[in-house]
């Protein structure tokens, strides 16, 4: 009989060991647990998805208004610009007409230079070299 008690003892505890392990095995697999911690990530990706959404619209709604006020500073400086523009225009052409004339004279001294040896110089007046006399009355 000590051969069947610890025959089935033996298995008793073995089996007993194989249904912890099952448990085990089964509470790793919980469907329950793995769908409840599935929905709490699905939750903390919308979440993410939301806020970078709201940031992305702040985003936009910025770059709007700064659009507003880059075409609200064109809208006035544009006018003006137009009114200017055509006079600005004519000024840098009589500049570079002056520029011309400029080079122009520059070269007529050039060229007129060796003449102007052969022209006569104004004299100046000889100053006397005697002292002057004064009147005595």
């Amino acid at each position: 009989m000590s051969n069947d008690e610890s025959n089935s003892s033996s298995t008793g505890a073995f089996g007993q060991q194989q249904v912890n392990d099952l448990f085990a095995l089964l509470s790793e697999f919980n469907p329950v647990t793995s769908g409840a911690k599935a929905v709490e990530q699905a939750k903390r990706t919308v979440e993410s998805l939301i806020s970078a959404m709201e940031l992305f619209v702040q985003s936009m709604d910025n770059m709007n208004q700064v659009a507003t006020r880059v075409n609200r500073l064109l809208d006035d400086i544009e006018g003006p610009m137009r009114q200017v523009m055509p006079h600005v225009n004519g000024a840098l052409g009589a500049v570079n007409k002056l520029a011309e004339v400029s080079g122009a004279l520059n070269e007529i001294t050039k060229r007129l230079g060796p003449l102007m040896a052969f022209m006569p110089q104004p004299s100046k007046p000889k100053e006397s070299t005697s002292p002057a006399t004064t009147e005595t009355s």
